[in-house]
Formats: structure tokens, C-alpha cells, sequence
């Protein structure tokens, strides 16, 4: 599989599946990205440090960020109108050095 099909692949499934979500660099709206991401709750075993089941799990494409740059900690996620701080820094992962997804916890 190359970067390109992983990406396509991910980016149908949000498509099909994925909810509305809002990125934000802070806690205010200017320069937002409205982006399609799966949106799931934080497993029993998860559970670490101030992690808890109350926090969020955001997986989102690489595709349509070129404006807005990569999610970062000190950001927020706006999930079902709640804004959700990113705990820590997301994961981004790669292919062939190339971002074919990034996942995030979100607290909030």
C-alpha cells in the first residue's frame, strides 16, 4: 500500500462515516478548519494519567490541512458544538515519511 492509497482510504471512510469536527490553533475560531473525523470514546484500558472515559479519541486525514498546518497540543477540537482541548501532542503517523493520519485525545 502506498501513502497516497492509505490516505484515499481514510479519507472515504470519513466521507461515509466520519462526523463534522472543527480544529482550532486556540480557543477562538479565527483561522478554524472544518474537517470530517472519527470521533470515539477512550477504552477501560486506555486509561492513563489524566486520561479518563470522558475524554475522546479524534482521528482526522492529513487532506484538506495545508492551510491550517497540523493539529498541535495547546489546540482544541470542537466536537457537537463543545470545543475539546488536544491532550498532549497528537500522534502522526507516517508512510514513506509522508502524514497519512493523525490521531489526537481530546479532554472536555
Amino acid at each position: 500500500m502506498t501513502p497516497d492509497q492509505a490516505i484515499s482510504m481514510l479519507d472515504r471512510q470519513l466521507a461515509q462515516h466520519g462526523q463534522t469536527v472543527k480544529l482550532r490553533k486556540g480557543n477562538t475560531a479565527a483561522g478554524e478548519a472544518v474537517v470530517k473525523a472519527f470521533v470515539r470514546g477512550i477504552a477501560a484500558d486506555e486509561i492513563a494519567g489524566t486520561i479518563t472515559q470522558s475524554d475522546k479519541k479524534v482521528t482526522v486525514s492529513p487532506t484538506g490541512l495545508a492551510t491550517f498546518g497540523m493539529p498541535a497540543a495547546g489546540g482544541s477540537v470542537v466536537v457537537d458544538g463543545t470545543p475539546r482541548a488536544i491532550v498532549g501532542s497528537p500522534e502522526i503517523l507516517k508512510m514513506d515519511d509522508i502524514i497519512v493520519r493523525i490521531n489526537m485525545v481530546v479532554k472536555g
